[in-house]
């Protein structure tokens, strides 16, 4: 009971410290499955937080090896109606692999790409009776080699007289943000800072490569002079990596530690498990000794990343988004969970 106290307290202390910014804020969450399909739970939630948008993957970019084509894939079913009073912002998420091919290939597949993807985003609209979107979001880890692809799809896409009135937004990594002289500015309406992903995923002896508040200290100083308006992301989930010895072979996501059974992992320390045998899981093979690590955004982590961009993020209008909607990591969560890292931003 004591224990229980002094949490409330704690916690209570940390978001009593979340500065106080008297701007309006849309509160979204990222939707990042192939299916649209709200649990009643989920729907509640959305409806107690107050939330205004959900921010939903359409569809991933990648290069498809036998045409030799950059391709959408994975596209969106909708197997349920929008809520009422949600705005949906569209998210195309692009491999940085595709566009290095294309910087290799010619100038003309910029376009050809360009078309491929208003065209898919137009097909699923007009097959779900989904209007034109206010505003849509490429999602794209693009590099100093890949920027000028990158900045040509988006000036492409632009022209398109579907989408004359659509505010574009691109996410916008920590690394982009401090190296924007050599990285670029995407020419788009506004960034989503993507404040998570700080450590080296491929790294096993890096602590927790979602979010480390001293390493985002590093690069959160350059963000109130970057030169788009900027919302904010959040993480709130947990994923585990697959290793071979210090090979990284896979990222299970989400994954929990009640997700790994007795049977097939033992627990090395409290959050590295080794496989006991050889068996599939998730789909994937698994070979005695590989070891699954597993790194979790809690509560108190995503607090502590909202609390710290809040504070060096301008005092203006935006959106904060949290990723991403799903019954299985909201049920790590409370209500007042997401509440408090909304609250920061207020």
């Amino acid at each position: 009971m004591r224990f229980r106290l002094v949490y409330v307290l704690m916690f209570c202390l940390v978001l009593f410290s979340c500065n106080t910014k008297h701007s309006e804020i849309n509160r979204s969450f990222y939707y990042w499955q192939s299916n649209f399909h709200l649990s009643e739970q989920e729907k509640q939630m959305v409806k107690e937080l107050n939330v205004k948008s959900l921010f939903i993957k359409y569809f991933d970019v990648t290069w498809d090896k036998n045409s030799g084509l950059p391709v959408p894939q994975a596209s969106l079913i909708f197997s349920d109606n929008i809520p009422e009073g949600i705005n949906l912002v569209p998210v195309v998420f692009i491999t940085n692999e595709t566009l290095e091919l294309i910087y290799k290939s010619s100038d003309e597949a910029t376009n050809t790409l360009a078309f491929k993807i208003a065209k898919k985003i137009i097909d699923i609209n007009l097959k779900n009776n989904i209007p034109t979107p206010k505003s849509i979001q490429l999602d794209c880890d693009w590099t100093e080699t890949t920027k000028e692809t990158y900045f040509k799809l988006i000036e492409t896409l632009k022209t398109y007289p579907a989408f004359e009135d659509v505010l574009w937004s691109a996410t916008i990594r920590l690394h982009q943000i401090k190296y924007k002289e050599k990285m670029g500015v995407p020419p788009v309406d506004r960034g989503a800072l993507m404040f998570y992903n700080t450590g080296n995923i491929e790294d096993l002896d890096t602590d927790n490569s979602i979010y480390n508040n001293k390493t985002a200290n590093q690069y959160s100083a350059y963000i109130d002079i970057y030169p788009l308006p900027l919302d904010a992301a959040i993480a709130c989930f947990s994923w585990g990596l697959l290793f071979d010895e210090e090979k990284l072979l896979k990222i299970f996501y989400p994954l929990y530690p009640e997700d790994l059974p007795d049977s097939l992992f033992v627990a090395n320390d409290e959050n590295i498990f080794t496989a006991k045998k050889n068996f599939y899981f998730e789909g994937q093979f698994v070979v005695e000794g590989n070891t699954i690590k597993l790194e979790t955004m809690s509560a108190e982590n995503a607090l502590e990343a909202a609390q710290n961009a809040s504070k060096h993020l301008k005092n203006e209008n935006r959106s904060v988004i949290l990723y991403h909607l799903d019954a299985h990591i909201i049920n790590h969560y409370t209500n007042e969970n997401f509440q408090a890292i909304y609250s920061c931003f207020e």
